[in-house]
């Protein structure tokens, strides 16, 4: 081998300046990626963390620099106390079912309403398809006055007035009616729900249905059995939307029905309201060796932390249940096209 040829055989071994330069750049920007994440991580995470550590940490330990991540002392009694200022036994279970029968009515209706605009063709489609994209855009609070007039005197087109001296019924202060509007289209992101069950079933091969068709089957049971169990994706996209949106939401409750005490978000905000009404309100149910101090801020905002905390477990709970599903659902049901 030639000196010359030795140069040349040892240059192609060496990485070029550019495929250097390349790898650099590429550590670099995957190194800015982790960083980015990490700091986003610790944004969200940090106040839940934070949270968990105040409802184990002993009154008594509450602001010590030694009690800022690991407590002290662990003990139970912010979680007991803020257990029984939610009334937690009670509202957990009546929440639970109130948001079920909501997602239900919910995915029953838009459903049904994403197919007909998916599928069917009709006069005024893109008007009605028009007035559904508005009700996203447009927000909640500005059709929520005439809703709670329409209630406040429901007069069912004028039939009610004929059976009941001439007057209609007040449906306020009751769960009924935001039953009635999540059955009829109008509940908590329903425009938003026929919107994605919509890029849902346009998605799907109209060959399948065109089949069932040929094979004698109807309008109904075409529907039931090919079109539903392919909707999946967005049958679990909308239900966790649904179930979570509904979970947090009081503002159908605070216009619709504001005397509700079994709903466990409405109870929290009004207990935290006022924190020495609430945990004196529970003073004769507390354990006589508590460090009960109601009147200390300190522990009063422990309380509220730890009652956030029980507001929120159920949630991510559920979420971890369904969580490799519902990212299968949004990847297939539309939203991202």
């Amino acid at each position: 081998m030639t000196k010359l040829e030795g140069v040349r055989l040892t240059a192609r071994k060496r990485p070029s300046e550019a495929l250097v330069k390349k790898r650099a750049k590429g550590v670099i920007v995957s190194a800015l990626r982790y960083l980015l994440l990490i700091c986003l991580s610790y944004l969200i995470l940090a106040p839940i963390l934070s949270n968990i550590v105040v409802a184990f940490t002993h009154p008594k330990d509450l602001g010590l620099s030694a009690s800022i991540w690991i407590p002290l002392r662990i003990s139970f009694q912010n979680i007991h106390v803020s257990y029984l200022i939610l009334n937690f036994g009670k509202t957990l279970p009546s929440t639970i079912l109130y948001t079920l029968i909501i997602m239900l009515l919910q995915l029953i209706c838009t459903i049904l309403a994403g197919y007909s605009f998916a599928r069917l063709k009709f006069k005024g489609q893109g008007l009605l398809f028009a007035c559904v994209i508005m009700t996203i855009i447009v927000p909640s609070q500005v059709i929520m006055l005439p809703q709670y007039l329409y209630f406040r005197n429901f007069t069912l087109f004028g039939i009610i007035p004929l059976f009941n001296s001439g007057s209609g019924l007040n449906m306020l202060n009751q769960p009924a009616v935001i039953y009635i509007l999540s059955a009829l289209g109008m509940g908590l992101k329903s425009g938003l729900y026929i919107y994605i069950f919509r890029q849902t079933f346009r998605g799907l091969p109209r060959e399948l249905e065109q089949a069932a068709y040929v094979d004698g089957a109807g309008f109904v049971r075409t529907f039931l059995s090919i079109v539903l169990p392919c909707a999946g994706p967005g049958l679990i996209t909308v239900g966790t939307l649904s179930f979570v949106w509904n979970w947090n939401d009081t503002s159908f409750l605070s216009w619709f029905d504001p005397n509700n005490s079994n709903s466990l978000m409405f109870m929290y905000i009004k207990r935290t309201a006022s924190m020495q009404e609430a945990l004196n309100s529970i003073s004769s149910k507390v354990p006589g060796d508590y460090t009960f101090i109601t009147t200390n801020i300190l522990y009063q905002n422990s309380v509220m932390k730890t009652c956030a905390l029980f507001v929120l477990i159920p949630l991510i709970i559920f979420y971890l249940l369904i969580q490799k599903r519902f990212v299968q659902g949004v990847e297939r049901s539309g939203i991202v096209g």
